[in-house]
């Protein structure tokens, strides 16, 4: 029972973090509001974490392993590399909107504060690698426009899902919308 209980706390704190995290990022979170959001006290944080660095690296790694996930969802094979792309971009930009730990690795992974932790880089280089391997296959096979050179493309992709609303466009703008938008503008319908 106990390492249940143990376990549900983690989880709780990984959580609050990772609101605080992707609202304020790395230097803006404090711990005193994570534990103040959920009724724990800053001795429980440090049981389950040594500091803000280590429960940072936590939110990254669960983006990783979230990541992985939605990479390796099996796509039909006559979908082929066009339609992987956009089932991946889909399945990146509801996770981007709906699930917040995964919204705060991501807005760590861009943040220097970490540059220590070796998960920070590792997240959004597989991204940006994977993603453009994607676009160089779809070009290939003619699923996809060749008008951008596939790290311009890619870039473009993850850019309109990971960055979040902009100054001057509407705050409730969700990640689906941009991708939409993305698609729309290159010509290419929605996803």
């Amino acid at each position: 029972m106990s390492q249940e209980r143990s376990a549900r706390t983690r989880r709780l704190l990984l959580r609050a973090a990772a609101v605080e995290f992707a609202a304020h990022g790395y230097s803006g979170a404090h711990l005193k509001t994570v534990v103040a959001g959920i009724g724990m006290t800053k001795g429980a944080l440090y049981g389950h974490f040594a500091s803000k660095a280590a429960l940072a690296e936590s939110v990254l790694a669960e983006g990783v392993r979230t990541w992985q996930d939605l990479r390796s969802v099996p796509v039909a094979p006559r979908a082929g590399a066009g339609g992987e792309l956009r089932r991946l971009a889909v399945r990146l930009a509801r996770q981007m909107d709906d699930d917040v730990v995964f919204r705060a690795a991501v807005r760590l992974a861009s943040e220097p504060q970490l540059t220590t932790c070796d998960v920070q880089s590792d997240l959004l280089a597989d991204m940006t690698e994977h993603t453009t391997a994607l676009v160089v296959r779809a070009q290939r096979e003619g699923s996809l426009t060749a008008v951008f050179p596939p790290e311009t493309f890619s870039g473009l992709l993850t850019a309109a899902i990971l960055g979040g609303p902009q100054p001057g466009v509407d705050a409730g703008t969700t990640s689906r919308a941009r991708l939409g938008g993305l698609w729309n503008l290159i010509g290419s319908g929605s996803p």
